[in-house]
């Protein structure tokens, strides 16, 4: 009985594995079969491809950076004395003119005694005057005259040196694009003061890179993008010795701003055309192959797939230049390149560049 039960158990095994076995041959064959009507589609219907045809256009390579701008001119004024501060005679875009003051001290530290050096002046220059009168009249030495002359020419650089660093003006014609204190503050020696920058024309400073600077000349174009309007300058400057702290090799773009669209301490994208070429042909370069160090495409030829081999130029974003090898109207295989062989027949199932 026993035997019985066991010899049962091996034949439901049996019969199980061959029932598992004929069910994966089924499914490869018709896998298989799957397959083989996939491939018998494209071989009967083409191979579905979108095309683009190309038009000749204008080609440029563009560098891009990252530009602050500032000031053609800027001066940064900072204080040469500690003390309270007395008056100020601007305010943020005030218009000054060179020798303006803006910023006045008082005039009774004692440490500077600048009253005393104003009455020194003063004796001194009436001294000097009485001595020219008595000297053209020939009534005292050039020795007597000489020695008041030195005085007073002292007497008012000291008069001078004390009222700059009381009465601070302004070294340049600009605008007042910063004003760090106000009335009645106490401040120390080296506080920044106040900045005046001339705005009518802007300069913008970037970081170029060892591949980079190669490739600038002064002279070349560069344009910036400020809310939605593009304004171009032109390089002005390129540094001859690399930056340590930057790693790079500075450059000056300067551009005209007559409306003052542009202001000082503006950051903007920054682009530069290094190359530019019109009426040529261009491919998206991840529809280029290589083989065998050469570079080709496919091209749709009456609904077959004709391998071209191309000669490229220059590269730039997704776009390479092509010297030779297209020609306009040409039809650029593009969606489905990675199934399409040479003499492949294929189905255009959408056509740009028309």
């Amino acid at each position: 009985m026993k035997k019985e039960v066991l010899l049962g158990k091996i034949v439901l095994i049996l019969f199980s594995l061959l029932s598992g076995l004929f069910f994966v041959s089924c499914q490869k064959e018709e896998q298989k079969e799957v397959a083989m009507s996939i491939e018998q589609i494209r071989e009967k219907e083409g191979v579905p491809v979108s095309i683009l045809e190309l038009q000749p256009q204008e080609f440029e390579k563009k560098l891009n950076f990252f530009a602050h701008l500032s000031g053609i001119q800027e001066y940064k004024e900072y204080s040469k004395v500690a003390d309270r501060i007395q008056k100020i005679n601007v305010q943020v875009g005030s218009t000054v003119s060179a020798g303006k003051t803006i910023i006045e001290f008082p005039t009774n530290n004692p440490a500077l005694q600048f009253n005393q050096a104003k009455v020194a002046l003063e004796n001194s220059e009436k001294t000097y005057k009485r001595l020219k009168n008595l000297l053209d009249a020939g009534e005292t030495s050039q020795a007597n005259f000489d020695g008041a002359e030195a005085q007073y020419l002292v007497s008012k650089r000291n008069f001078e040196s004390l009222k700059q660093l009381l009465f601070v003006e302004a070294p340049i014609s600009g605008v007042v694009t910063e004003l760090f204190v106000k009335e009645g503050d106490n401040v120390d020696y080296g506080k920044h003061l106040f900045t005046i920058a001339q705005l009518n024309r802007m300069k913008a400073k970037i970081w170029a890179s060892d591949e980079e600077v190669v490739q600038l000349k002064v002279g070349m174009p560069a344009v910036i993008t400020i809310n939605d309007k593009e304004i171009t300058g032109r390089i002005s400057e390129i540094a001859l010795a690399k930056d340590m702290d930057k790693k790079a090799f500075g450059v000056e773009i300067q551009f005209d701003n007559p409306n003052r669209i542009l202001k000082s301490g503006m950051t903007s994208d920054l682009s530069i055309t290094i190359y530019t070429k019109p009426n040529t042909i261009i491919v998206p370069r991840n529809f280029i192959k290589t083989e065998l160090g050469k570079n080709f495409v496919f091209i749709d030829v009456n609904g077959i797939a004709s391998r071209r081999d191309i000669v490229t130029g220059e590269n730039a974003g997704i776009y390479t230049e092509v010297i030779s090898g297209l020609q306009a109207g040409d039809r650029l295989i593009t969606d489905g390149i990675a199934l399409v062989k040479d003499g492949a027949k294929i189905n255009v199932t959408n056509t740009e560049g028309k």
